[in-house]
């Protein structure tokens, strides 16, 4: 008995360690290509079009990408009886490294010669590393169901952002750097930035495949599609706690629509250097960085729900305080702004992950992930229409609208039921 125990002991150290190494390198990894800050002015350099870049927003952003919700409930509903999902989770996280290592090269190669031909190649890039991150997310999300209690995982995905926090610093310090240099010209400096995330998630996934998964009970026999799709409804239907969690992840998800266009707003609008963008990266980490452990530690000791509650707040403030901008305070009022989306970014993903896992009965945690996964496909498509805004109205516009739907969304978190007690 003694012996088991310190088996089970053993694994879950593991398992945490891994997992903390695998969020760390994937955080600095992901840094370089930053959705909100460095693909956006890369981006640049191919369109002048914000719907263009809002539709690569979608693929890419903070708070969730397009791509990765559309095969959930497909692969929800094709692990539900599978006792061991690792394999697939290998074999998706080779892909999306090596979508990276593609990128870097194609930049290099052809973002001067052929731009057209660069940009959809860029597409489908992303597109193949966001779709394979959907593919992902029902194993890697059951593997940590099964291999954590309740009790420790506020602290694991807090010290999965603290740490992915601090090299995403270093990362940004290093992006500043190589967009800073004169002697390294576009688009050999996009193309080193990619490469370094390219190395960076490579090592990140060598530590997330070596996870060892814990064995759980399973359905014995997989529903067909149709069956499994009702199965979905009715868990909307019957569990009030996880809709209304959907809900709230929908509305406070919202900030998706400005996330983007906060650096684009600096750069056309306050007329901000090149070299600020690397300023505002290493802005929006140390809030992220600053709140980790925090948030973590909160999570587990008053629950996941206080979390999202608070953090949906903090997001409030960052859409507010764009309004106040003026090109001569722009620098001191654009790093508070980072910093708090950093804050916020970091708070609900904690809260949201841990909510989810402590309220999804374990032989039915696929269906879980893969029904939020795909419900929450609204917040993806907010970046795009961030777009259609800001090029047919304004800038201030989207601000005020991304405010008002976030208001919602935390008047709604207050009705949320504690998930600290309700893990199965």
């Amino acid at each position: 008995m003694k012996l088991q125990v310190q088996q089970k002991n053993n694994v879950l150290k593991w398992n945490f360690a891994m997992g903390v190494l695998h969020g760390t390198f994937f955080a600095g990894g992901m840094a370089f290509a930053s959705q909100d800050t460095i693909l956006p002015v890369f981006l640049s350099n191919f369109t002048t079009s914000k719907v263009v870049i809002g539709l690569f927003a979608a693929l890419m952003g903070s708070l969730g990408s397009i791509v990765t919700a559309l095969p959930q409930m497909f692969v929800a509903h094709r692990m539900e009886n599978k006792i061991h999902k690792r394999p697939v989770l290998r074999v998706a996280i080779v892909i999306r490294a090596l979508c990276w290592g593609f990128l870097s090269l194609i930049t290099y190669l052809f973002a001067l010669s052929h731009p057209k031909l660069s940009l959809w190649l860029v597409f489908s890039l992303l597109f193949i590393f966001n779709f394979m991150g959907g593919v992902a997310t029902i194993p890697f999300m059951d593997i940590w169901g099964k291999s954590l209690p309740s009790e420790v995982r506020g602290r694991f995905f807090g010290y999965r952002q603290f740490w992915g926090g601090i090299f995403a610093i270093a990362a940004g310090f290093i992006a500043t750097a190589v967009l800073s240099k004169k002697e390294i010209v576009f688009p050999d400096n996009f193309a080193l930035l990619f490469l370094f995330a390219f190395v960076f998630i490579t090592i990140s996934y060598l530590a997330l495949g070596s996870v060892k998964e814990p064995v759980e009970q399973v359905y014995k026999q997989r529903l067909t599609f149709r069956e499994f799709l009702s199965k979905a409804f009715a868990i909307l239907t019957f569990d009030g706690n996880f809709r209304t969690f959907l809900y709230v992840q929908i509305l406070t998800g919202a900030s998706a629509l400005a996330l983007p266009f906060y650096i684009l707003y600096a750069k056309d609008t306050l007329k901000i250097k090149l070299a600020m963008v690397g300023i505002l990266l290493l802005a929006q980490k140390t809030g992220s960085i600053l709140s980790n452990l925090i948030w973590g530690h909160l999570a587990d000791l008053v629950g996941s729900k206080k979390v999202i509650q608070i953090s949906s707040l903090v997001g409030l403030v960052a859409p507010l305080l764009a309004f106040v901008i003026s090109p001569a305070q722009s620098r001191v009022y654009l790093v508070v702004l980072f910093v708090l989306t950093g804050f916020f970014i970091a708070g609900r993903g904690i809260g949201a992950n841990k909510f989810l896992l402590d309220i999804a009965p374990s032989k039915n945690r696929p269906a879980y992930v893969g029904i939020n996964g795909s419900i929450t496909i609204a917040v993806t498509i907010m970046p795009l229409l961030g777009g259609v805004v800001v090029q047919n109205l304004s800038y201030n516009f989207l601000f005020a609208l991304t405010f008002m739907i976030v208001l919602a969304g935390c008047v709604l978190s207050l009705q949320l039921k504690d998930s600290r007690a309700t893990a199965k």
